[in-house]
């Protein structure tokens, strides 16, 4: 079960990627791809799991007593929860998750804290019911599309972290497998 759910959360982030770049590119794909907000859903289907594997993880409740001063320490709780993965699929995760931080400043302030609407056939932007500007059709694709990259960078976190922590096949220790003949 835990492969099927690691390779959900690779197909959730490699659809997050593709709605991602897509939307770099100033294409707002929830436009033709409706369904593409499911990606939503989807998190917390690898998410349950994550917090269910984590809660049992007995080195991690052994970390969690240990002391404020060492909880403080990211990297030794990054190697509790990434033991089992291999380098390059954690830099992937890690890294994700510090993008989608930066990514939502930069969506934040892109988008004026406001979100594109059409109110009276008129394309504006708004917070809260607050009118912020009126904008062209062009300027409404454009933060439409900004607004699912917002979005999709945050699933770029969740689901490389969910792929990292589910990841089901552990590293190889170079201890060889008994076989029958060995027992």
């Amino acid at each position: 079960m835990k492969k099927v759910q690691f390779y959900f959360a690779v197909t959730g982030w490699t659809l997050g990627l593709i709605v991602h770049l897509l939307s770099i590119a100033d294409y707002n794909a929830s436009d033709k791809v409706p369904f593409v907000w499911l990606l939503h859903v989807g998190i917390f289907v690898v998410w349950l799991p994550v917090v269910f594997i984590l809660t049992k993880n007995e080195e991690l409740k052994a970390f969690r007593q240990s002391g404020t001063l060492n909880q403080l320490n990211p990297v030794a709780a990054s190697k509790i929860f990434f033991r089992q993965t291999p380098r390059w699929l954690t830099i992937i995760a890690v890294a994700g998750f510090f993008y989608a931080i930066i990514n939502f400043v930069f969506f934040m302030t892109t988008s004026h804290f406001g979100v594109p609407d059409i109110k009276d056939g008129q394309f504006i932007l708004h917070n809260h019911g607050k009118l912020i500007k009126t904008l062209t059709e062009q300027e409404y694709h454009h933060y439409k599309a900004n607004e699912v990259r917002g979005f999709s960078g945050h699933w770029l976190a969740f689901y490389g972290l969910a792929a990292a922590i589910l990841f089901p096949f552990g590293k190889q220790t170079g201890q060889k497998k008994l076989t029958s003949r060995d027992t």
